[in-house]
Formats: structure tokens, C-alpha cells, sequence
């Protein structure tokens, strides 16, 4: 009575019986179930401890990677294994709210990539596209870069290794508490930070050769504004990198990760780059692949040499 007690304490959580769902159907990594949850991977963890402890998944290793499995149900003890009999008929039946097939079958896919075609010929010991990312910074001069909607600052360490100086931009403390913390340990004395809000930064115009959006615009109620704030702290000639979503479906993302945009036409974009004072302006946008529900729009453009004002 006990173990069953304990186990409806672990298991009456929503997050956690997702997570069994999945793993239930294939072994999965703390990455791969960070990104199909949309959930930070301290609480993936969390999560997957508190599973391990009652006994319900276990780790295998598998070269640099830890997959979560479910327990045989024949090594369950007898009481567990009648409720996980039970769970397993209830969640076969349940719909799927949070899109988590969807993604599920877009890291399955991804797995795919990285086992067959070109990407098994390029995984050579030592050999990644983060390195290859890395050398090609060995390209460009020194600059100074405002990654504007840093997040946890993931990309801003990144271009930290080549810039002269960077600022990461974000109006989440708590995120950008985390950023901080990781350049401190890198201890990145050319890194600074900024608790602005997008549409109207705090930097001075004209102080930036470079600025990078890393899909931040479809988090603002008016991407136009983020845009032209970033192009007055461009200096004349300087350069704006866009990462963003294509238009799509996935309606989930506004309440699970704040989205205010469902992705953006290519015209949109280029008329608000335009409209924000950049010329050269070149956008890509990815061809659709099989299984995913996103795709991602590249876009760059320079800012004019006759300058721009702030609204």
C-alpha cells in the first residue's frame, strides 16, 4: 500500500506522466525530452529523478549520451505493476494536447540525420558543426555585438569567442540571471548585460556593429519597434542577423513559451527591415522537411550610412 501511495504522489503530476508517455514509446536523452517538453532542463532532470527513485525508469549509456528507459514491467514490484497496467491502457487513450508526438517525431527524424547520409561522413572523432561554427568566427573582425533577446545566453558565449565586446539583451530576470552566471564562470570580462525590453533599449545609438535576433521577434507585440530600436544602435554599415519561425500552426506555443507571433511571412519581414532603415536585405527561408512543424527564416540586411533616429 505504500509503494502505491508513493507512486500516485510522483505520478499525479502532468509533466511526469507526459515524460512516461514518451519514454514509453522510445528511450530518450535530457535534450531530447528539454525539447519536446519546452521545459527548462534543471526540471526535466527534476522530473526524471523523482521517475528513477520510484523505481519506473532507468539510465542506459550510450557513447556521450544518457537514454531513460521504462523498467519490464516484470521487475516492477507486484502492486506497481498493476497501476502501471492500468496507467499504460489510460494514456494509450488520451489526446495529445501539447503536440508532443508532433515533436517527438521531429527528434526521432533528427536522430535519423545524424546517423545517415552526409552526417555520417562528417562525424569524425573531434569533429562537430559547433566547431565548425567556432572556425569560421577566426573570419571576422572584431566587433561589437548586441544579441538582443539573449535568454539564458546560449548564443551570446558563443559570439563572445570571436566579438570584441557583446551585450545580451533580455527582459526576463530570471533568464538573464542564468546568463549571467554562465559568463561569470567563463569569466567573459567583455560580456555585459542588459534588462531592457527590446523595443526600447537602454544602449546608445550608433555603439554596435552587429545585432542578432535569435528567434526574440515573435516575442514582442510589435516586432516593427524591436527592429528599428536595433537598427539605431547599429553604426552606419553595420550588419542585423535574424533567426526566425515561417508562419505555422502550432497554437500551443503561445501559452507554453510566450509567443506573441505564429512565425512571419518573408515579405513581412522584409518590409519591416526595410522600413527599419537596412538595405541589402536577404531573407532564406528553409524548405519544409517531412514530420516538422517548423520552419526557420533567415534574414540579414545592413543598416543605410545615412543613419536612423530613434521613434
Amino acid at each position: 500500500m505504500e509503494k502505491i501511495t508513493q507512486a500516485l504522489r510522483v505520478l499525479g503530476d502532468e509533466t511526469r506522466l507526459r515524460i512516461v508517455n514518451l519514454i514509453s514509446q522510445v528511450p530518450l536523452n535530457v535534450s531530447e525530452l528539454t525539447s519536446i517538453l519546452g521545459l527548462a532542463q534543471s526540471g526535466v532532470s527534476r522530473h526524471l529523478s523523482h521517475l528513477k527513485q520510484l523505481g519506473l525508469l532507468y539510465e542506459r549509456k550510450e557513447g556521450v549520451w544518457s537514454y531513460y528507459k521504462l523498467t519490464d514491467p516484470e521487475n516492477l514490484d507486484t502492486e506497481l505493476q498493476l497501476l502501471w497496467n492500468y496507467l499504460q491502457e489510460q494514456l494509450s487513450a488520451l489526446e495529445d494536447p501539447f503536440r508532443d508526438q508532433v515533436r517527438l517525431k521531429e527528434i526521432l527524424r533528427q536522430r535519423e540525420d545524424r546517423t545517415s547520409g552526409l552526417n555520417e561522413r562528417l562525424l569524425e572523432p573531434g569533429q562537430s558543426w559547433l566547431t565548425w561554427s567556432r572556425a569560421l568566427g577566426f573570419f571576422l573582425p572584431n566587433l561589437d555585438v548586441a544579441d538582443l533577446g539573449c535568454g539564458d545566453g546560449t548564443i551570446t558565449m558563443e559570439i563572445a569567442r570571436f566579438a570584441r565586446s557583446v551585450v545580451g539583451v533580455e527582459h526576463n530576470q530570471k533568464v538573464l540571471d542564468m546568463a549571467k552566471e554562465r559568463a561569470a564562470r567563463m569569466n567573459l570580462q567583455h560580456v555585459t548585460f542588459k534588462t531592457d525590453r527590446i523595443e526600447e533599449l537602454s544602449l546608445p545609438n550608433m555603439s554596435t556593429d552587429f545585432v542578432l535576433f535569435s528567434q526574440s521577434l515573435h516575442h514582442l507585440p510589435r516586432p516593427e519597434l524591436g527592429l528599428q530600436e536595433a537598427s539605431r544602435i547599429l553604426r552606419p554599415g553595420g550588419r542585423m542577423i535574424i533567426m526566425e519561425l515561417a508562419p505555422h500552426q502550432e497554437e500551443w506555443v503561445r501559452e507554453k513559451l510566450g509567443h506573441m507571433w505564429m512565425g512571419f511571412e518573408t515579405d513581412t519581414l522584409t518590409q519591416m527591415m526595410n522600413d527599419a532603415g537596412l538595405q541589402s536585405i536577404q531573407i532564406e527561408a528553409n524548405p519544409p522537411r517531412w514530420g516538422e512543424s517548423f520552419r526557420v527564416i533567415l534574414a540579414s540586411g545592413i543598416k543605410k550610412t545615412t543613419g536612423h533616429k530613434r521613434l
